[in-house]
């Protein structure tokens, strides 16, 4: 990770690991990490351990000042326990204003019919997974009033040109809280293929200020 974060020119960076499991949440920054926390599910689940590592950067930036970021990764076996993971996490009552992450959760919009019988329900059915659920997309976006960064620039692309795993599904998000948008227009967001360097793709957004 520092290696990493090194290498991006990123100087500044986090972890918040979850319990015992070897993996990690990270955070890495060109400004300096004023504090942070690191949520842990107390619960055990089949799909392990779940964290949230949130945090504020100490700078007079005006996109960053007093914002509150945070990164998580969730369950990838049931919806049931993403739905109590991110309870627990309580992003909105904590005033997060960046919310990112694995999520490993789906939203029916980004397929099409065909696409989705195909390519998810039938390949979920022959490995035996669960089946597709959108629970915990609605929660963030219909009740807690996030914005889906992606879907609020590219609300017509649909299916593979989506995907942000190997599995030809969109996972990984960008969440925007809408406070941010009163003084920031998001003036892209957009999946970047990493040609294999991750079994992920990248999830990239890019903030314009609104001049008053």
């Amino acid at each position: 990770w520092e290696i990493f974060c090194e290498r991006l020119s990123l100087p500044h960076f986090i972890s918040g690991q979850c319990h015992d499991d070897p993996f990690s949440n990270g955070i890495a920054s060109r400004y300096p990490i004023e504090s942070f926390t690191n949520l842990q599910t107390n619960s055990s689940f089949t799909g392990g351990a779940r964290a949230c590592l949130q945090c504020r950067l100490d700078c007079d930036h005006p996109f960053i000042k007093d914002r509150l970021f945070a990164v998580t990764h969730l369950d990838h076996i049931n919806e049931n326990n993403r739905l109590e993971q991110i309870k627990k996490f309580n992003s909105y009552e904590q005033n997060i204003d960046i919310l990112m992450g694995d999520m490993n959760a789906l939203t029916r919009d980004d397929y099409s019919d065909q696409y989705y019988q195909d390519t998810i329900v039938q390949r979920r059915k022959c490995s035996f997974w669960e089946e597709p659920c959108f629970d915990l997309t609605k929660l963030i976006t219909q009740d807690w009033n996030y914005q889906d960064a992606f879907k609020l620039k590219n609300p017509g692309i649909k299916d593979q040109n989506l995907a942000t795993c190997r599995f030809g599904t969109r996972i990984d998000y960008i969440y925007v809280h809408p406070r941010v948008m009163n003084d920031w227009i998001l003036s892209q967001c957009s999946i970047i293929n990493t040609d294999e360097a991750t079994d992920h793709n990248i999830v990239f957004a890019e903030f314009t200020q609104i001049l008053k």
